[in-house]
């Protein structure tokens, strides 16, 4: 087989195969190496430490964002849970609430979007009330439909 005639086979193979994942008019669904990106807010608790699967504790004030990249793996049971304390001080530190979550697991795919070629994004925020999601900024928060309340503060 001539390298030319190699060349327009792999070229026809790509373009059918591209056109096949455009023309998926289902609900999102996880795909092997999408590429995702999980954003956490804090907007207004004081001080708040995230614990996430393999990620380590971080502290974010008000104001205060974490935030990862990855690719959903073969199987596609790529999953973040995270452990959220909210902390008071009163002389030192106390936890005041507490809760725990997944982040990202095969549910919350669903809500952040479905490309092989685009950033699919999941946003968190945090407020002294609830958990809000969306998988947009567009908007202002807590004032735009985008967010909805996934997970209220426990007592500690």
């Amino acid at each position: 087989m001539s390298f030319l005639l190699k060349l327009s086979f792999c070229i026809l193979f790509l373009f059918h195969f591209v056109t096949i994942l455009k023309a998926n008019t289902t609900p999102p669904s996880s795909k092997w190496l999408e590429p995702y990106r999980v954003t956490i807010t804090n907007h207004d608790v004081p001080v708040v430490v995230v614990g996430c699967d393999d990620r380590g504790a971080e502290i974010i004030r008000p104001g205060q964002s974490t935030s990862w990249k990855f690719r959903m793996n073969f199987f596609g049971t790529t999953s973040y849970n995270c452990r959220f304390y909210w902390l008071e001080q009163t002389g030192s530190y106390n936890v005041n609430k507490a809760v725990s979550f997944p982040v990202f697991d095969d549910e919350i795919v669903k809500l952040c979007g479905s490309s092989l070629a685009n950033m699919n994004r999941c946003y968190w925020m945090i407020d002294r009330i609830a958990f809000y999601f969306s998988n947009t900024t567009d908007g202002s928060f807590p004032n735009d439909d985008a967010w909805r309340v996934m997970h209220v503060w426990s007592y500690g």
